[in-house]
């Protein structure tokens, strides 16, 4: 029988085939081994979602940060989330924040882009959301060298001092006073002389009804892609409308600025440092009148609500806990015997008084979930993927009740700061009420200025009781839902003077 041989063609065409198949299929194999011997990360684990909405059905109820917790004590410190259409990472541990914020903080720095950002942030040329990059590092040089030192900080104690007063004389009336709006008017009062010179008709209404819009989780931008949200919520509309009313305000203070002539001796408010510093055209990065109007904002935003709340919080701390209450009044009045105001320098001789504050920033958060981070590329946090883009979110209010690093972690105990290195700067990550890492909130030391001097102020000049009879455990503590975790009710006391109101 004779042989058939193929055409020369057509074997080389078979060969061909048949190395191909081979190759495909080891290289298959090599990819089932690689996986094998180092496996990509998995994702963090979540709650059950539901289809369209994914997680928010779990967001509903109580505070998200309260929320975030409790889900975190059943899935672990680090969660994903689907909110709407947006992977979200709860970051609840400290060695879990440590990651993103010191490993990965270049690749975790970005912010994503929210529409209040946006539309009132002036295109996110803000501080607080402009993105990871030149700009953003130029602006926060520009924050921290120029507006908000320690030099500068301490150049406003004539501003606090006189706004402090103005409250304690406020305060003396003898019945039941509105701690809880008395502290958010000398908060405004004070970032609005440190920054624009001067209250100005209309300009505190609309920072506060901006301030009222940050309530958590945006519907709008949960589902981006969906438009006909924002038709029927007439979210970005209202921004607009807060943007238009701002933008006026922003520009008469612009141009008053721009025409009065400072005097050689007069202190320079914020705006006159962001001006001085665009006309003289040294920056990298130029700078528009837009940009000072977002960099204001910001300081508003960022500032006003945040220490008002603090003060409120300590206040209803120190009430719930007579023996504290008891125990700074007495450092502040040994202290001071023979005054009747605090002066800025006064306040490095209270040390207790100190503890009682960085007590209640431990367990009053003024921002409880810090300001959402965004993975610029997927990266691996304690075993686990974060997606790319993904927003990461820190629960510092989390951590900083934490049993594992805190004693007694939900009673009220300033001596437990007694004796131990912490600091505001985020570099302790157990404690982190301003941020930590690229984004630390740049006005820590203008706000703990504030803070620091109008409770020992009050410490000093009145004794404090509850309406009505109130016991001290009687006190509603439970928070509002929000970017910030004010009270959810006021709080009211009745001041009693020790000595007539300063003069």
């Amino acid at each position: 029988m004779e042989l058939q041989l193929l055409p020369p063609s057509l074997l080389l065409a078979f060969l061909f085939l048949l190395a191909l198949k081979f190759l495909l299929k080891s290289r298959r194999s090599d990819s089932k081994l690689r996986q094998v011997l180092s496996p990509e990360p998995p994702l963090p684990p979540g709650p059950w979602r539901l289809p369209l909405v994914g997680h928010l059905h779990h967001l509903v109820g109580k505070p998200a940060h309260r929320l975030l917790h409790d889900l975190a004590a059943v899935h672990g410190p680090v969660m994903l989330l689907k909110v709407g259409q947006v992977d979200v990472v709860v970051v609840s541990s400290t060695a879990a924040a440590e990651a993103v914020v010191k490993t990965h903080d270049v690749n975790c720095a970005n912010r994503p882009e929210v529409a209040v950002a946006r539309i009132v942030g002036y295109g996110c040329t803000d501080i607080a959301f402009s993105s990871y990059g030149p700009y953003w590092r130029q602006m926060k040089k520009v924050c921290i060298v120029e507006m908000l030192s320690a030099r500068r900080v301490k150049s406003f104690a004539a501003v606090r001092e006189r706004n402090i007063l103005d409250l304690t004389r406020n305060m003396s009336t003898g019945s039941p006073v509105n701690v809880s709006e008395k502290f958010m008017t000398l908060s405004s009062n004070i970032i609005t002389e440190s920054s624009v010179g001067k209250i100005y008709d209309g300009f505190l209404p609309v920072v506060r009804e901006l301030m009222e819009t940050l309530t958590g989780f945006s519907i709008v931008d949960s589902f981006p892609s969906w438009k006909f949200l924002d038709v029927i919520t007439g979210t970005t509309s209202r921004f607009w409308q807060i943007r238009r009313r701002l933008d006026k305000i922003m520009n008469e203070i612009i141009k008053h600025h721009q025409t009065e002539k400072k005097s050689n001796q007069s202190e320079e408010d914020l705006i006159d440092v962001l001006l001085r510093i665009k006309e003289q055209g040294n920056l990298e990065i130029p700078i528009t009148l837009d940009n000072v109007k977002a960099c204001i904002v910001d300081m508003f935003v960022g500032g006003t609500d945040t220490t008002a709340t603090t003060l409120e919080w300590a206040m209803s701390e120190l009430m719930r806990n007579p023996e504290v209450m008891n125990k700074a009044q007495i450092e502040v009045r040994e202290a001071l015997k023979g005054k009747a105001r605090v002066e800025d320098g006064d306040v490095e001789k209270l040390s207790y008084l100190k503890m009682v504050i960085k007590e209640t920033l431990r367990l009053h958060a003024p921002i409880p979930l810090l300001l959402p981070r965004m993975a610029k590329q997927s990266c691996e946090v304690m075993g686990f993927k974060i997606p790319e883009e993904s927003r990461v979110l820190i629960n510092a209010w989390a951590m900083g009740r934490d049993p594992e690093y805190w004693e007694d972690a939900e009673s009220f105990w300033p001596e437990r700061f007694a004796g131990i290195e912490t600091d505001y700067k985020g570099t302790y990550l157990e404690y982190v009420p301003f941020g930590s890492g690229r984004r630390l909130c740049p006005g820590y030391q203008f706000a703990m200025a504030t803070m620091e001097l109008a409770l020992a102020q009050m410490l000093l000049c009145f004794d404090w009781e509850l309406p009505g009879g109130m016991r001290p455990e009687e006190l509603n503590m439970e928070e509002m839902s929000g970017s910030t975790a004010s009270r959810k009710s006021a709080l009211w006391l009745i001041a009693t003077p020790r000595f007539p109101p300063p003069a």
